[in-house]
């Protein structure tokens, strides 16, 4: 397990490789730029608490929370796309 400046370290790669990801797929649509834009604060939210010795444990429930809107953003737009295929169908 990491422990540390380690951790921070994993935890900005991760967030990066995110990012770049989702910047790839928001190429076009428009369903990943928010999930780009938050994982690309979040890797300057992890420069900044190396800059300044943040407390881990506050930096654990930052994420947890970024983590639980990005899963109810997924969801609501996957509730949406499901919405509008029933509607679609049921137009033809």
């Amino acid at each position: 397990m990491l422990d540390g400046d380690a951790r921070t370290y994993g935890f900005m790669a991760l967030d990066l490789v995110l990012a770049v990801a989702f910047f790839q797929l928001s190429r076009g649509h428009w369903f990943p730029v928010p999930l780009f834009f938050l994982n690309a604060v979040f890797v300057l939210y992890h420069l900044y608490s190396l800059v300044a010795d943040v407390d881990l444990f506050w930096a654990q429930i930052l994420l947890n929370r970024a983590l639980e809107i990005e899963l109810a953003y997924i969801v609501a737009c996957s509730a949406y796309r499901i919405y509008c295929l029933r509607t679609y169908r049921s137009q033809i």
